[in-house]
């Protein structure tokens, strides 16, 4: 089975699509079969610049045709659910789906599940996860290099969602900590105007208290006020490690004084390659497994469901939508600026950007 040549299809041919196109280029064991939009002229550019023989409108048509081994979903968030049940049904090997995983938690459910019951193997592309830097500093939490953690902490971009930046930030938190379960969460959102992230409901700003599992507290921050505040990647009982310089670590804790600059090992594996691992039994999980990614889909709804229910919101969740939708349809969340806008990809005839 090592020698086998993966067949490989792309669904989704915007930016990510290219983007995963060129990833598996770099994979030996893998060659790239198909590529599906809805719209042809984006399918067929793909295809020119990947050298990729088949082009479909249609993913059922492109499942059903090509015998495909392994599909990245590259779509945007609201349709990936439907797209990866197909494909599992199909009978395809691995599934790697960009984030945000899905826009509610039903929709997480719905492909763990399809996937489950077909044995294909689910990926969420949570790149982060190789990225050196949060390796070490992951090995350094659970040495005990900061003691207990206390904090996690992330200021988002801005104009941009939670369910855009948030999927990233809280994902990390949860590799830098052992992915540990979640406790609760506690969140604020607001929404008066009629705002839009590739065609999923979004907020103009949230925050967002979660507790994990030993204590830890993470901290999201989204279009909140100025000014912003420096804080550490994650600090503990002990000490605290931020970024430094060229993808190195700073450590401060009891061991010396001021910062240590520390220059993490590489990370010979990304998370195409792993997926084949996975795929053919080498290794027993992948570190951005669907499951994982999951979590991380659970506390941004979790967000949003604090205000939807004004209380904490102890883990797991139960309400399978998206509770900003459920709040926007019941008028909790009434649209006091008319004007629906789209921050990634706007509406026809959109005039305002944020």
């Amino acid at each position: 089975m090592a020698n086998q040549t993966y067949r490989i299809g792309i669904i989704g041919c915007g930016g990510m699509g290219r983007s995963h196109s060129r990833a598996w280029t770099k994979q030996p064991n893998a060659t790239l079969v198909a590529a599906t939009d809805i719209y042809e002229e984006s399918a067929k550019r793909v295809a020119d610049e990947y050298d990729i023989p088949a082009t479909y409108t249609d993913v059922n048509e492109m499942l059903a045709t090509e015998e495909l081994d392994i599909v990245s979903i590259t779509t945007w968030q609201g349709p990936r659910a439907e797209a990866t049940v197909a494909a599992a049904n199909a009978g395809v090997k691995g599934i790697i789906g960009e984030k945000p995983m899905s826009a509610s938690l039903g929709q997480a459910d719905e492909m763990i599940a399809a996937c489950d019951a077909n044995n294909v193997k689910l990926v969420i592309g949570h790149q982060g996860r190789y990225a050196p830097a949060n390796i070490e500093a992951r090995r350094l939490v659970a040495a005990g290099a900061i003691g207990k953690p206390t904090t996690v902490h992330h200021r988002a971009k801005p104009h941009a969602g939670l369910l855009n930046t948030g999927t990233h930030a809280i994902d990390g938190w949860r590799f830098l900590l052992s992915d540990p379960e979640t406790l609760w969460v506690i969140g604020q959102t607001a929404r008066t105007t009629d705002r839009w992230e590739r065609r999923t409901i979004c907020e103009d700003l949230c925050m967002g208290l979660v507790c994990f599992e030993g204590g830890a507290r993470g901290i999201y921050e989204g279009d909140l006020p100025e000014p912003n505040v420096s804080m550490p990647k994650i600090a503990g009982t002990e000490g605290m490690i931020q970024n430094g310089p060229d993808g190195t670590l700073l450590l401060q804790n009891g061991d010396a004084k001021g910062w240590q600059q520390l220059t993490p090992p590489s990370e010979p594996k990304n998370q195409f390659q792993e997926l084949i691992e996975w795929i053919e039994g080498q290794i027993d999980t992948h570190r951005g497994s669907g499951v994982q990614a999951r979590y991380t889909i659970e506390i941004m709804m979790a967000i949003y469901e604090s205000l939807r229910i004004k209380n904490v919101v102890t883990m797991p969740l139960e309400t399978k939508e998206l509770p900003l939708e459920l709040m926007v349809n019941d008028g909790t969340l009434p649209v006091l600026e008319e004007g629906r806008y789209d921050l990634r990809a706007p509406f026809e005839g959109q005039t305002r950007k944020r």
